[in-house]
């Protein structure tokens, strides 16, 4: 991304745009996310449920949620018993953590360079950030070294299913899908899908807050964390709770039937 500055143009890595609009917009985010906005169901109601699901019994562990946000996933894991860590690069969202969980220790920083020391933690979560890292392996590294051996490391993101889907629009159709489509009355065919696309991804979180996150493919992901010491043990598609279709059921029968987000359960050799 580039920024124009006195006539001349700097580059802003998506990680810095990232904490730009998370600290410009962070307030508005989280207010649609706790009045249940369409737009959020899939967080509250899919990613959420399905996280904390996920990591199972967690009680006397010492947790680190990387990308913690406003510590909606925080205030869960320690009602299971968890002693937690939140660290985020939005000190908007970071304090509004710190109003939600006032005992927990949260910290400003990026998740490229933790603050924190070696072996520190049982478990590292991350939901729905690890996509706004180009490069995962520094990431995993850094994952890696805060983790005991033998910790566990859960992180959801864009399922390939849903990565895969491509968009296509005419005058007679709006299409979102992966496979072949066929028009009975033309007899024209359409084939879609993006299974080995891996792109940077451009779209509005709410209005005015534009984002941007890399889409990768499973192979890539995998190989990442391999070679950053981590061995895959888990894959878990999510699944909607049923809280969800109150409020928009038509999403709710397409991601019962499509997954929308995966969650990685990766285990540090």
């Amino acid at each position: 991304m580039f920024i124009k500055l006195n006539n001349s143009y700097m580059i802003m890595t998506v990680e810095k745009h990232t904490k730009k609009m998370y600290n410009q917009f962070g307030k508005e985010y989280q207010r649609t996310r706790k009045e249940k906005h369409n737009s959020r169901l899939y967080n509250e109601f899919l990613e959420v449920p399905c996280m904390i699901k996920a990591i199972g019994n967690i009680k006397g562990k010492k947790l680190l949620d990387v990308g913690c946000g406003a510590g909606v996933h925080i205030k869960k894991y320690i009602s299971k018993g968890a002693k937690c860590w939140g660290v985020d690069i939005s000190r908007t969202m970071i304090n509004m953590a710190k109003e939600k969980c006032p005992n927990v220790d949260f910290k400003i920083g990026s998740m490229t360079k933790l603050p924190y020391e070696n072996s520190s933690f049982d478990i590292v979560t991350a939901s729905l950030s690890i996509d706004y890292i180009k490069d995962l392996i520094p990431v995993f590294k850094e994952i890696s070294r805060v983790l005991k051996k033998g910790g566990l490391f859960y992180y959801s993101n864009e399922s390939p299913v849903a990565s895969a889907r491509e968009r296509y629009e005419d005058k007679n159709f709006k299409i979102v899908g992966i496979g072949k489509f066929f028009d009975k009355k033309t007899g024209k065919q359409i084939a879609l899908g993006k299974g080995w696309d891996e792109r940077l991804v451009d779209w509005e979180m709410v209005p005015g807050m534009l984002m941007k996150t890399y889409n990768k493919t499973f192979r890539t992901q995998l190989k990442n964390l391999r070679e950053s010491g981590f061995e895959l043990i888990d894959f878990i598609d999510c699944k909607p709770t049923p809280t969800f279709k109150k409020y928009d059921p038509t999403a709710y029968e397409l991601f019962s039937k499509v997954p929308l987000f995966s969650i990685y359960v990766s285990q540090k050799k």
